[in-house]
């Protein structure tokens, strides 16, 4: 059985502009973009040991018993879920026409590609985007703050953190996962995305061991965002 159940809307908005306001006060009192290294660095091995025990050998396992259309519809599936988040942020980016597209991609790929699974929007000329609130704020002119690590979820910012709260708040009305009453399906499908993305980067090649890993996820993050704000 799937319930809606609504957010209380004044009270989530209250506690983001007090994050918001917390996070430009951070920004203005620490000095450089890692101000807060020596945390980080704990945290970013945490993640490490987490994704080297649990979620790297899960997508190795995934990847070996899914044949690969199955794990491109897995993948379809859950980006498809996405869509709807990254026309509302293009909306309040002030960019209509992706917001109409993105939101044409969601309405065409749930209908005639089955609920996601088959991605029949690309080819008509909808491709997809991806927006989040961070991006977002960085186009209102929100500073990035400084970089931070956090648990599992890896790389983030002051303003990241602000993405993240505002993120739970929105995709509460824009992500249709979040509606699934019985917890421990809610929690599988959740893991079971995770595992889908994870299972993607397993190509990608190992960082050489004479790099420091943690500046380079570092400085690729911080760069990558500010990239996507200025696009």
């Amino acid at each position: 059985m799937f319930t809606v159940k609504f957010p209380t809307i004044l009270p989530s908005l209250r506690w983001l502009f007090c994050a918001m306001l917390c996070t430009l006060m951070l920004s203005c009192a620490t000095s450089g973009p890692d101000p807060f290294e020596g945390f980080n660095r704990k945290m970013a091995s945490f993640n490490t040991g987490f994704d080297t025990v649990v979620l790297k050998p899960a997508a190795q396992a995934y990847s070996k018993v899914l044949p690969a259309p199955v794990q491109t519809s897995v993948s379809n599936a859950f980006a498809n879920l996405a869509d709807p988040w990254t026309a509302m942020n293009q909306l309040l980016q002030g960019r209509v026409k992706l917001a109409a597209s993105d939101t044409g991609r969601f309405v065409v790929n749930s209908t005639v590609g089955i609920g996601g699974l088959f991605d029949v929007a690309t080819p008509l000329g909808m491709p997809r985007h991806q927006e989040d609130i961070e991006q977002t704020l960085g186009v209102w002119g929100v500073p990035q703050g400084p970089y931070i690590v956090l648990p599992m979820l890896g790389s983030s910012s002051g303003r990241g953190l602000v993405s993240q709260y505002f993120g739970i708040f929105g995709q509460d009305i824009a992500q249709p996962l979040r509606y699934v009453s019985n917890v421990p399906l809610r929690n599988s499908l959740f893991f079971t995305q995770l595992v889908s993305m994870r299972s993607g980067l397993l190509a990608m090649p190992a960082i050489p061991p004479q790099m420091d890993r943690y500046t380079l996820m570092r400085d690729f993050y911080l760069r990558g965002r500010e990239q996507q704000v200025g696009l």
